[in-house]
């Protein structure tokens, strides 16, 4: 279990370097790395659950 913090910090850095290689404006990588960074923790949080529910 603690080995899944690591996912949140790490999933923020990938999203902010691959938004910032993508976009020039600021404003705009932040953004899209906010948002990509919420689309992959919840992702990643519902895979979790899924296969928490199917090793039961």
């Amino acid at each position: 279990m603690p080995s899944l913090f690591y996912a949140i910090p790490l999933t923020a850095a990938i999203s902010l370097v691959y938004c910032s290689t993508r976009f020039e404006m600021p404003s705009r990588i932040f953004q899209s790395a906010t948002v990509m960074f919420v689309k992959t923790t919840v992702g990643l949080a519902l895979l979790y659950a899924i296969l928490w529910c199917f090793s039961s």
